[in-house]
């Protein structure tokens, strides 16, 4: 039965919060989506998304696998948000989860899409606790950023409810003894909310 004295909820941020579909970037861009793709699969992005790579080397490996013009890292940075368009009935609720509950976002992200995704909705100022990988140094399901995020925001493990579409990531929460749900897509989220007596 699950615990109905949930205080605090986690959200995983990419189809969860928003969805993710970079075919929508590379498209904006003219690029070759899986040309794209291989890049965003390989072991470079992943070291730039807990912060080992800085943005300027970013784009030099970026230009490895897609030749770059001079304008295009600032055609990146204005079309990157087309990747993750928000779910707007899941934001509202957002809006409304932060006025009962403590509400922390917990994401593995770079800076490029955060920032877009920030500007778009402004997501620093309605979730301010946020636990983004690029910054910690730490990305789920390293057993090291579920304990940073517990330490960063004093949670009690047996209150917390993460949601989260990767079912990796919602196992390693389970390890640390949070309550966890994989979501695989908005009507799920709401199910949670259901099960939870979150509503």
């Amino acid at each position: 039965m699950p615990d109905p004295q949930i205080k605090t909820i986690i959200f995983d941020l990419g189809n969860v919060l928003v969805d993710v579909n970079y075919r929508n970037f590379t498209d904006a861009m003219g690029w070759d989506y899986e040309t794209f793709m291989t890049f965003y699969n390989s072991s470079f992005f992943r070291e730039f998304e807990i912060g080992k790579r800085t943005e300027d080397e970013f784009f030099m490996k970026l230009n490895e696998y897609i030749p770059l013009k001079e304008e295009d890292k600032q055609r990146y940075r204005n079309n990157i948000g087309k990747t993750f368009p928000l779910r707007p009935r899941t934001w509202s609720m957002v809006h409304w989860l932060k006025r009962h509950y403590q509400v922390i976002l917990f994401s593995n992200t770079n800076s490029l899409d955060f920032d877009a995704v920030d500007k778009a909705i402004e997501l620093r100022r309605v979730i301010r606790s946020a636990y983004v990988s690029y910054a910690q140094g730490f990305a789920k399901p390293a057993p090291e950023a579920y304990e940073k995020v517990k330490e960063l925001f004093m949670i009690n493990p047996e209150n917390t409810l993460f949601v989260d579409d990767r079912s990796e990531n919602v196992e390693a929460a389970l390890n640390a003894g949070w309550h966890a749900e994989v979501v695989e897509d908005e009507n799920k989220l709401f199910e949670v909310f259901k099960k939870y007596h979150i509503n």
